[in-house]
């Protein structure tokens, strides 16, 4: 059965615009959501219908336990709710059963209340909980039993899982952003912008600060991270609080958002974390903490800056308010699209983007922002008032103020058997920058493919240093390990040495694998390639360290041959800053006789690089070894203990090593054995010349 909530009472909303005349009473069902950014162009898109057409009857359908539940009902709308859950980021059998089990369930009471209510069409716009509604209309026209219209509107530059498919069932698909189109079936598809509820940008600022209490004297910081919150911006404020609040005139709105769970309870962390403080009661006096905005129109009112994600609901309505704004777009979101949304405002002056880090804390891989410079990047917009004016006027430039009354319009059309209108205006309808599209586009494994040849300074410009960390701090996240070796190696390949505790922290990492990854080889959570690739970027980044030393020590020991070979490699290349190190010679020395090939080569070259004379017994082991390669590592560690002039018998040595077989399998017309070793009796005669040997 499905839950029914009514709300009699509806919240006031400024006044509607003109009516576009009587409509016969339509019934219209609704449904989207999961999260705020769902719901709200839902609403809003609801309240235009509403407006121009009084006898319009809408029902909303919403998933069970989400945020639709309370937000559509303070709207004055009735709300039957469903089984709904988001399908798996990654496959794993449990989550995806229960994922099929809840959607199968929900599209049969789908089924159910659309043949109750006999909808004239059917609104989405996206998220998981449209989904069950939408395959339950598709399955009711297919069997004739709905001639239902349906119109779906999508947010984003990029559709989520739920919109692709709706686009196959819908009749019609407004989209925010001109680049969108490409994404939905030809000629069902149009741009209509974004629709803002009225009261966005309808509060005067005067008198949302007397209803919250805020003197007009103070500077009012607005800080929000979407219906759910986030994480890393509820902290990095919380962080950035003695600076910010030590300014006695600045005053901040923190919304920490609904999540609560067992991994993280948004307002409980966020007061945890602020007791180590020890702020003053005047310093608190000016912090107001809100789990959710049911009215956000206020705080938006009442502020001077904005400090959030780059969703289109929020960007769109802090440009509609003509707010200045830092953005903290959320990390891999489809398509990259809130990065591209914050980079739209920061390109057009009206916002400064901050992009979050990756870190391992806790063992757990997770995205951070530094308070503290999120702190001085709210100054540097605070203490400017010709720039927050700038920043104002080319916020609301970039407003689209029709986007609600033309997805209506489009709606009637539809109803009305007309073709989509395909004018377009306002100013999101132009396609984004070129830089933008290069970026969005290219894949880790792309990148690495430019990188690995040269560090493309164009390419770089082009997109934006900060821009394509951020990316790369994506892919070191990412829950598929093949992505995130890739980011481990655009970290060495881009010589980010600010990522090397990150690196570090991969390389200690020795959290087992499931018992299944087991038994089919598997050995830790970070696997054999990832941790090759590490050490290997840790040599790209040349950054030689007490806690690097300490890592290379740990990876000598590693069970995978290859991560070994890469260390020992690593090792020669540090040998200049290694110096005397007796426990790292003597851990090279043990790996000489390692029972890998490769390990057992680079052991023997590294040799040369940080050891002494007393190496000669082991090197000699391997003059008459089957295998060339050995012996050829020998004449390379010679030659560079001979270089470092620590072999000082060069005569004996000299004699030594024509014992050794010169002879080797490889396909050239010269042995290249016998070449090196060559190469080394030529240095041991210019040694010997210039330094006599007794």
């Amino acid at each position: 059965m499905t839950d029914v909530v009514l709300q009699p009472t509806p919240v006031s909303v400024p006044d509607a615009p003109v009516s576009r005349g009587d409509r016969p009473a339509f019934t219209y069902i609704f449904t989207g959501g999961g999260t705020g950014g769902h719901v709200y162009p839902g609403l809003s898109i609801a309240d235009e219908i509403r407006a121009g057409n009084p006898n319009a009857q809408i029902v909303y359908i919403g998933a069970r336990g989400r945020i639709e539940a309370t937000l559509v009902p303070r709207r004055g709308y009735p709300i039957h709710l469903i089984s709904a859950q988001s399908m798996p980021w990654h496959f794993s059998l449990l989550p995806m059963l229960q994922f099929m089990l809840r959607t199968g369930i929900g599209v049969l009471e789908s089924l159910l209340l659309l043949l109750r209510i006999r909808p004239d069409m059917v609104v989405a716009t996206g998220g998981y909980a449209s989904s069950p509604v939408l395959l339950a209309l598709w399955l009711l026209r297919r069997l004739r039993l709905s001639s239902a219209r349906c119109f779906v509107h999508e947010q984003n530059v990029v559709p989520g899982k739920a919109n692709r498919l709706a686009g196959y069932i819908a009749d019609r698909v407004g989209v925010s952003f001109a680049e969108s189109l490409t994404f939905f079936p030809s000629g069902k598809a149009v741009r209509v912008g974004y629709p803002v509820r009225r009261e966005i940008g309808a509060v005067a600022r005067a008198v949302a600060r007397a209803e919250l209490g805020i003197p007009d004297t103070d500077r009012v910081v607005f800080v929000f991270g979407g219906s759910q919150g986030a994480r890393s911006i509820n902290r990095a404020v919380v962080d950035a609080l003695p600076t910010l609040l030590a300014s006695p005139n600045v005053r901040v709105i923190h919304v920490t958002g609904q999540t609560k769970n067992a991994e993280y309870d948004a307002e409980m962390d966020t007061r945890t974390r602020m007791e180590p403080l020890s702020l003053s009661q005047e310093c608190l006096s000016r912090y107001h903490l809100y789990g959710y905005a049911h009215e956000i129109e206020r705080f938006y009112a009442a502020s001077d800056i904005v400090i959030g994600r780059a969703g289109a609901a929020t960007v769109t309505e802090i440009c509609a308010c003509g707010l200045p704004s830092i953005l903290i777009p959320l990390p891999y979101a489809p398509g990259d699209h809130q990065a591209l949304n914050a980079r739209t405002l920061e390109n057009g002056g009206a916002g400064l983007v901050v992009y979050e880090e990756t870190a391992i804390i806790d063992d757990r891989i997770v995205s951070t922002v530094d308070g503290i410079r999120l702190a001085a990047r709210i100054f540097d917009i605070l203490d400017h008032p010709d720039r927050r004016a700038s920043m104002s006027t080319r916020a609301t430039a970039l407003f689209d103020r029709n986007g609600a009354t033309r997805i209506a319009e489009e709606i009637d059309r539809l109803q009305q058997d007309l073709p989509p209108d395909v004018s377009d205006s306002g100013p999101l309808a132009d396609a984004p920058e070129g830089r933008h599209a290069t970026i969005a586009q290219l894949s880790p494994f792309r990148l690495v493919q430019r990188f690995s040849k040269k560090k493309d300074e164009a390419f770089i410009r082009l997109v934006g240093e900060d821009y394509l960390k951020y990316r790369v701090d994506g892919y070191l996240k990412n829950e598929t390990w093949t992505i995130r070796n890739e980011g481990v190696k655009l970290a060495g390949l881009l010589g980010y040495t600010d990522r090397l505790a990150f690196i570090l922290g991969l390389l200690r990492d020795k959290t087992p694998t499931s018992r299944l990854q087991r038994l089919f080889g598997g050995d830790y959570r970070q696997v054999g390639f990832i941790r090759r690739n590490a050490v290997h970027t840790l040599r790209q980044l040349d950054q030689y360290s007490p806690e690097v030393r300490q890592v290379l020590l740990e990876t000598l020991k590693d069970p995978y041959f290859e991560v070994r070979t890469a260390s020992a490699r690593t090792i020669a290349a540090f040998a200049d800053r290694i110096g005397q190190d007796e426990e790292m010679v003597k851990n090279i020395r043990v790996l000489i006789a390692d029972p890998a090939l490769e390990v057992s080569v680079e052991a023997i070259k590294t040799s040369g690089k940080i050891g002494d004379i007393s190496y000669m017994d082991d090197l000699r082991k391997f003059y008459l070894h089957p295998n060339w390669l050995l012996r050829d590592a020998v004449i390379q560690a010679l030659t560079d203990l001979v270089r470092r002039n620590r072999i000082p018998d060069l005569v004996s040595l000299r004699e030594d090593i024509h014992r050794m077989m010169i002879t080797c399998n490889h396909f050239e017309p010269f042995f290249p054995i016998k070449r090196t070793l060559s190469d080394l009796e030529t240095l041991i005669r210019q040694k010997g010349s210039a330094s006599p040997v007794s």
